[in-house]
Parts: structure tokens; C-alpha cells; sequence
């Protein structure tokens, strides 16, 4: 009797832990940002990997740069997702709500990211400005869609 109690247990965890390993994969981890953070998350959906993606964005008053690369030096995927996530001291305190702009470049070769964030003109692509009001406590999602050839687009969802 007791070894087909533990038996039946057995059965009930593997199961339980099969149906965790399912839905994990069916439903990924998103995340969510803490209640002094706004996450971006920007969808690349474009024809070719890129080298960098450099953003140059204000938030109130107050401008900065930065931008995502493969730290192996590797393209990154035409078709990736990618988390930018800041919080409330690193914008400089500004006020729970704010006007977020932002302009994106993508470098269409990997080249060693610098702190200028300045890349030969041959094969830097500029997008159109975006902006929207923007809220501490919230996750806020881009699209990048075209190739080299034609331009990008970046689009709030």
C-alpha cells in the first residue's frame, strides 16, 4: 500500500513538473518593472541582424545615449527582443510621469561600442524621433521594422 501511495506521489510530481516546464515555454517570463523603473521593450522585426542598436533619448530636460550590443561581437538577431530598463535615479528623479523621446540609430555592422556613441556615417542608420508620455511602474513596447537598403522605423505599440 505505502509503495503505491509513493507510487501515485511520484507520478504527481513528475507530472506537476512537466506542466511547469510546458508552460514556461509557452508562456515566457516577461518582466516587470519595479515601481521607480519603466522598461522598454523594443522589438527588432527587421530584414537583416544588426551590428548595434544606439538610442539617444531625453527624458524632461534631461538627454542621454546608450544602446545594445552582443558582447561576443555578434550581429544582433533581425528578429530579437531586447529589455532596456531605467529607474528613477539614473533619469535624475524626474517626476512619476514625463515626456520620453527617443531616437534610434542602428549601426548596421558591429563595430566596438564607445561611450560617444559616435560610428562612421556608412553604415549609421537614423530613425525618425518618437515620443510619449511615460510612467514610473510601467513596461512600454517598440517596434523596429525595414533593412539597410530602404531605412528603419521605430513605432510605439
Amino acid at each position: 500500500m505505502k509503495k503505491k501511495v509513493i507510487g501515485i506521489l511520484a507520478a504527481i510530481v513528475i507530472a506537476l513538473g512537466l506542466g511547469l516546464v510546458v508552460y514556461n515555454q509557452a508562456v515566457p517570463n516577461e518582466y516587470v518593472p519595479a515601481a521607480d523603473e519603466i522598461a522598454l521593450h523594443i522589438r527588432l522585426d527587421t530584414e537583416e541582424d544588426i551590428g548595434l542598436l544606439v538610442y539617444d533619448y531625453r527624458a524632461d530636460c534631461h538627454e542621454y545615449s546608450g544602446g545594445i550590443s552582443n558582447a561576443d561581437g555578434s550581429l544582433i538577431k533581425h528578429d530579437s527582443d531586447n529589455i532596456v530598463v531605467w529607474n528613477q535615479e539614473e533619469l535624475n528623479n524626474i517626476a512619476d510621469a514625463f515626456e520620453l523621446s527617443l531616437q534610434f540609430r542602428i549601426i548596421t555592422e558591429y563595430v566596438a561600442p564607445n561611450y560617444e556613441n559616435v560610428y562612421p556615417d556608412n553604415i549609421t542608420k537614423y530613425m525618425e524621433p518618437i515620443s510619449r508620455e511615460a510612467r514610473f511602474g510601467e513596461s512600454y513596447f517598440i517596434t523596429i521594422t525595414g533593412n539597410t537598403a530602404n531605412g528603419y522605423k521605430a513605432v510605439w505599440n
